[in-house]
């Protein structure tokens, strides 16, 4: 029997499982390590307050918030205890509240969810629009409430939409139904199904 070449199989076989093993667990690593760059997050804020303006220099939404955590490699970021605001048609300033958002790339839309509330106060001093105080955010006051479950908030758009089921409520009564859709340039605001109304008679 020719052991010199028994041996020569034996090793060559050996050698092959190895570099198959060594291949395999570099590609694993290189996923591992690429899952872990999608995670990196390269920065944070903390009571944080942002200003988004145009070209020009107009605002295009004020945010301020409890947290906000920015992906680097995707360039979207999860925020914490959100509060947006914009500007409508008419120049008065329009709030939006939630638990939590995720822009998934910057300039995108902002996704808010865990009890939405959007309120609008006419007779707010603009002076003071970006000193708004969290805790006036369901003011009686206000002209009108929008509760819901989630919103999306388009800033280049400048729309808000929803297919979930909404509560509105102004100084004349309570609208119910199902889907949102919102032109803040146009003033528009459509409830798509399933509407409700109540009227208060007495003003």
């Amino acid at each position: 029997m020719n052991y010199k070449g028994l041996l020569l199989v034996v090793f060559s076989i050996v050698i092959a499982i190895t570099v198959t093993w060594l291949n395999n667990f570099w590609l694993s690593y290189q996923e591992f390590v690429s899952a872990g760059n999608e995670r990196e997050i390269d920065y944070y804020l903390s009571d944080f307050s942002l200003l988004n303006t145009a070209a020009n220099g107009d605002m295009k939404y004020y945010m301020q918030g409890q947290h906000l955590v920015h992906k680097n490699s995707t360039g979207g970021s999860e925020i914490f205890q959100p509060v947006i605001q914009a500007a409508d048609s008419d120049g008065h300033a329009l709030f939006i509240r939630a638990e939590k958002a995720q822009q998934k790339k910057s300039q995108g839309i902002i996704e808010l969810a865990g009890s939405v509330l959007i309120q609008k106060t006419t007779n707010q001093n603009k002076s003071t629009t970006h000193s708004f105080q969290l805790d006036s955010l369901g003011d009686k006051d206000a002209d009108f409430h929008l509760k819901t479950s989630n919103l999306s908030f388009d800033p280049i758009k400048r729309e808000i939409f929803t297919d979930a089921s909404i509560t509105l409520t102004t100084k004349d009564g309570l609208l119910t139904g199902t889907g949102l859709r919102s032109q803040l340039d146009q003033q528009e605001l459509r409830i798509l199904s399933n509407v409700h109304a109540q009227f208060d008679p007495n003003p």
